[in-house]
């Protein structure tokens, strides 16, 4: 990505040093790194906790369901929240919050207490994606706005591969309560960075208080714009099929033929750092050809991704997962960027709503993934993925074709 020295994070007008700029890419990429690291560990561990806690395979999910419908349900609060007291503000928090919980997780022996407590620490942490999305609309020039969220994104997608690597390769060394201080430090430290890093916003403007009746019209408001409201159908699709492959990879390869150790499976998530790559990518992509375009077209590919994983070979069945992952990413990024050009009012809360049914489709078709995966194997969790795909399609072409219908901006009651 190349930025020019006057690149434009607003500021009431005057230009900032590209020095500022990096410093933003920097700070919220490491942010999401974080937040999805210590989320998502947890899912290459769960063959072992289905043993240690004597769960079975098709309800050990559930813990990871829980971080991400508890995060989900924060996001309806925390966007609001950061157009309240502040974007930088709020990451902070967040980090802060889920490193303390986090430390807490070694001194809980109960399997439902342990998911009552990672579902805390998905809410403590549902500050982060809302308020960096916003922050990135209000103070980095539009032009690159698309790019900076794909860097954003991409932090993302190392966490969420490093959390899953670091995991999978350590657990056969050392005890899941060493995992967890690990990740514990890492929010933490995370935190203190942020601070001393990322500028202070100059766009923000705050909101006069929470009202909550005004919260849940403006609310209301954003599901009236279709650009929106079909968005968040895209967004609960996207992150559900993605997580629903990642959930029962290792349960599949550990099976006949593969014979694939669940440890040489958590290596599979390397092809994260594809979204180097394909997230910034799908923003310049975006803006030359169309965001819904684009969008319907990496649908296609990872419906191809999908189909490659019914084969029996598994350095094909790893392609298939490497072309679905690199996708997801550049559709992610598209959506976070369409919900921001096209929210008419509190940005903030338009984004929250997006990561709410996101998450929530973690949670729910992951959950259900893993009932079709107990009774159909592979092949039926795949016809299921490659359905839902196919309505992601449909409606990614109906926004193409109403994308050039002019919004007209609601009125603030504030």
């Amino acid at each position: 990505m190349t930025v020019s020295k006057s690149a434009d994070l607003p500021g009431k007008g005057s230009g900032v040093s590209a020095r500022n700029y990096y410093r933003v890419i920097l700070a919220l990429a490491i942010s999401g790194l974080a937040e999805l690291a210590s989320l998502f560990f947890i899912q290459p561990l769960l063959p072992r906790l289905a043993i240690e806690y004597d769960v079975a395979v098709s309800h050990v999910s559930i813990i990871l369901s829980a971080e991400t419908a508890l995060l989900a349900i924060g996001l309806l609060f925390t966007g609001t929240l950061s157009d309240r007291f502040g974007r930088k503000r709020l990451i902070i928090i967040s980090l802060f919050t889920g490193g303390v919980l986090t430390l807490l997780c070694p001194l809980v022996e109960s399997w439902a207490l342990l998911v009552m407590l990672r579902g805390v620490i998905g809410l403590s942490l549902s500050g982060i994606a809302a308020a960096a999305t916003a922050y990135i609309s209000e103070e980095v020039a539009p032009v690159v706005a698309g790019v900076v969220t794909g860097y954003f994104v991409f932090g993302n997608s190392i966490g969420g591969m490093s959390g899953r690597v670091l995991a999978s390769q350590l657990i056969d060394y050392v005890s899941i309560d060493i995992i967890f201080y690990g990740f514990a430090v890492l929010l933490m430290l995370v935190s203190v960075m942020v601070y001393f890093v990322l500028p202070e916003s100059k766009k923000f403007q705050p909101s006069k208080s929470i009202n909550f009746t005004r919260v849940l019209k403006e609310g209301a408001q954003h599901f009236k714009n279709k650009k929106l409201a079909l968005m968040f159908v895209v967004s609960f699709i996207i992150f559900g099929v993605f997580t629903s492959l990642y959930n029962y990879l290792a349960f599949f390869l550990a099976q006949e033929p593969f014979n694939v150790s669940h440890a040489q499976a958590g290596l599979i998530s390397f092809s994260f750092a594809l979204s180097f790559f394909t997230a910034p990518q799908a923003g310049r992509l975006s803006a030359k050809f169309g965001g819904m375009k684009v969008l319907a077209g990496l649908f296609v590919m990872m419906i191809v991704g999908m189909l490659l994983t019914l084969t029996q070979n598994t350095a094909v069945f790893i392609v298939g997962a490497v072309i679905f992952t690199g996708c997801f990413f550049g559709c992610h990024s598209i959506g976070l960027s369409w919900v921001s050009k096209n929210a008419t009012h509190s940005r903030g809360q338009a984004t929250g709503l997006y990561l709410f049914f996101y998450y929530m489709g973690g949670s729910v078709i992951g959950y259900c993934n893993g009932l079709v995966f107990a009774t159909f194997g592979w092949p039926g969790m795949t016809g299921f993925i490659i359905a839902l795909l196919g309505v992601g399609i449909v409606v990614a072409n109906y926004l193409g074709a109403v994308g050039n219908i002019q919004l007209v901006p609601a009125k603030s009651n504030e």
